[in-house]
C-alpha cells in the first residue's frame, strides 16, 4: 500500500475512534454514570479511545490499530447484546437506537474497517531492504 493511503486510513481510524470516545463520554456524563457497571465501562471506553489515538500517532501505530479494532468491535458486540439479548448487558437494556447510539455504531464500524485496512496494508508493504522493495541499481560507467 502506498504510504499516503495507509496514513489516510490511520487518520480515519483515529478520527472515528475520537467520535466513539466522545459519544461514550457524553453519554456517561448525561445519564450512564448512574447505571451500575455500564457507567464504568463507558468511562473506560472513552479513556481507551484516547489511548488508541495516542498510539496511532506514535511508532506504536500497529498496536494502536489492533487496540482500536478491539475497542470498537467490543463496543459493537456490547450494544448488540444490550439491544437484542433478553436481560441486556449487565442488566442494562438499550430500549431504542437513539441518535448517540447510531453515531457511535457508525463510528465503530468505520474504525474497524479503516484500521483493519490499515493493518492489511502495513502487513503487505515491503520492508526497507527486502526483495519487494525497488532499489536503484548502481550506474556503471562504460
Amino acid at each position: 500500500m502506498h504510504a499516503g493511503g495507509g496514513d489516510r486510513l490511520r487518520v480515519v481510524g483515529a478520527l472515528s475512534t475520537v467520535v466513539v470516545g466522545a459519544v461514550h463520554l457524553q453519554q456517561y456524563a448525561d445519564f450512564i454514570k448512574d447505571v451500575p457497571t455500564i457507567g464504568v465501562l463507558f468511562l473506560l471506553n472513552a479513556l481507551g479511545a484516547g489511548v488508541v489515538c495516542l498510539l496511532l500517532a506514535t511508532r506504536a501505530r500497529v498496536l494502536g490499530a489492533l487496540v482500536g479494532i478491539a475497542l470498537s468491535a467490543t463496543a459493537l458486540v456490547s450494544i448488540a447484546i444490550s439491544r437484542y439479548v433478553a436481560g441486556g448487558l449487565f442488566d442494562y437494556v438499550e430500549p431504542t437506537l437513539r441518535g448517540p447510539v447510531l453515531i457511535s455504531v457508525l463510528a465503530e464500524v468505520i474504525a474497524v474497517v479503516s484500521l483493519s485496512a490499515y493493518l492489511a496494508g502495513a502487513r503487505s508493504a515491503p520492508k526497507p531492504g527486502s526483495r519487494g522493495e525497488r532499489r536503484a541499481l548502481p550506474s556503471t560507467a562504460r
